[in-house]
């Protein structure tokens, strides 16, 4: 098994891939030694370093129907294929972008005979589709990108990525290491300077910043993350501080960001942040969620998770849903209690597919306050939250994040859930349902549409 080297994130055009469309694009690509092609059809965003280009299917070419020998001798997709794919690109106002590879492995670009090809071709077809047209060339652990831009321009891929269990960041040639702060030197021993650059360059949303959302910013400011999106349009109650990480009862109706900011700073004072003191449903909190390379949510409401999954999705961004639930009976009995931290990978089976959104419940939280209070029947209730039950599935998320964007998780294709059942002692792993018809996370539905 080769080995995919730790590339920290970089500025310019991005193309992501869904792990499984990537799985089904390498084992037709990579299936021998020989020649293969596809093509990807992609959406298009904006991203926190440069464009992104959003994987959202993958059409493989038959060999030796859709794959033949050209005019110069080598492999080619055949006129007929390329038609028909560049049509349904311009009809749904997709990205085509043409995939085979070369021999290699941590280094790989196009040949003379592959640029010549694109001169030929590709102004043609960009001017079919007035979006960006381009080719993909792939090597065991390297990808190379051309792509040729509607205004005439052209541009660099300046790297791949591969959302799953590890976050894969493919480049035309791997970057080399620098050196970690040293204050991050003991972390750096883990992570390797590379792990601890690409903890620097990152930007990751929080949704909530509650008693969960508290101890991510702690956290993450204290790895090294680079950058911060705080989203919460809450203030501190009496009853949350023993559950908010450095609250004092001079923070009591303090707005839930100021804390974070101040926590976030006092960790780490270099971080950069982004503060929206709104709900997550408003159009600059939903459009901040597109910006990220991560999001974790810990915020419980219906609406929340409606607005994170289509993120993930849409726009290809991986998260983790984190929450912790008391079941307490009508004579106070407690109940189980389940913790639970969801890895959500693009294309994965997601939030939707699980029966995890109600419909009727985000109609309700997407009303205003005094609205959501009176279409509910049966006033909320406060429930059960103990810190430590919160800690127990923060720090979950946060491992879950850390060892994917170092590389180190040992299985990269386990994105498995975690239920956490703690008067048990239980650790319960949950493969997600995919629905194939989902209008979210199925190339049926907003999969990969970006903002198209």
């Amino acid at each position: 098994m080769v080995r995919v080297p730790v590339n920290p994130p970089t500025h310019g055009w991005s193309l992501t891939v869904p792990p499984r469309l990537w799985r089904e694009l390498t084992d037709h690509l990579f299936r021998d030694g020989g020649e293969h092609g596809a093509v990807i059809l992609a959406g298009l965003a904006d991203g926190p370093r440069g464009p992104r280009l959003l994987a959202r299917e993958v059409l493989l070419a038959r060999d030796g129907v859709d794959y033949t020998i050209g005019t110069a001798g080598h492999s080619a997709l055949t006129a007929t294929f390329v038609r028909d794919a560049v049509i349904r690109a311009r009809n749904e106002r997709l990205v085509y972008l043409a995939v085979h590879r070369h021999l290699g492995t941590d280094a790989v670009g196009f040949s003379r005979v592959d640029l010549a090809s694109h001169e030929r071709g590709y102004p043609a077809l960009r001017q079919i589709t007035g979006l960006p047209v381009g080719g993909i060339v792939l090597a065991d652990a390297a990808a190379a990108g051309d792509l040729w831009l509607p205004d005439g321009g052209r541009a660099a891929l300046a790297e791949l990525v591969v959302p799953g269990g590890n976050l894969v960041r493919l480049r035309p040639r791997s970057a080399r290491g620098g050196q970690a702060a040293a204050i991050h030197d003991r972390q750096a021993r883990l992570f390797g300077d590379l792990g601890q650059e690409t903890l620097g360059r990152m930007r990751v949303a929080i949704a909530g910043l509650g008693g969960v959302g508290s101890i991510l910013v702690e956290t993450l400011a204290r790895l090294g993350v680079g950058a911060l999106v705080l989203i919460d349009d809450e203030t501190v109650e009496d009853t949350n501080l023993p559950r908010l990480v450095a609250a004092d009862p001079s923070d009591v109706n303090a707005a839930k960001v100021e804390l974070a900011i101040r926590n976030a700073r006092r960790a780490n004072p270099d971080i950069d942040l982004t503060v929206l003191a709104e709900r997550i449903e408003t159009p600059r909190a939903r459009e901040e969620l597109t910006r990220c390379d991560w999001i974790f949510l810990a915020a419980d409401s219906h609406a929340a998770r409606f607005w994170v999954n289509r993120a993930v999705n849409q726009f290809h961004i991986p998260a983790t849903q984190i929450g912790v639930k008391v079941r307490v009976g009508a004579d106070g009995t407690i109940g189980q209690i389940h913790a639970v931290a969801r890895l959500l990978i693009p294309a994965g089976g997601c939030l939707w597919c699980n029966e995890l959104i109600d419909p009727t419940e985000l109609a309700i939280d997407m009303h205003p306050d005094r609205e959501r209070d009176a279409a509910r029947y049966v006033p909320g209730v406060p429930a059960p939250s103990v810190i430590a039950l919160n800690g127990l599935v923060a720090m979950e998320a946060v491992d879950q994040f850390m060892l994917a964007g170092t590389g180190l998780h040992h299985d990269p294709d386990d994105t498995t859930w975690t239920l956490y059942l703690p008067r048990d002692r239980t650790r319960i792993p949950q493969v997600p349902r995919r629905d194939p018809a989902c209008p979210w996370c199925s190339e049926a539905g907003q999969l990969g549409r970006g903002q198209h």
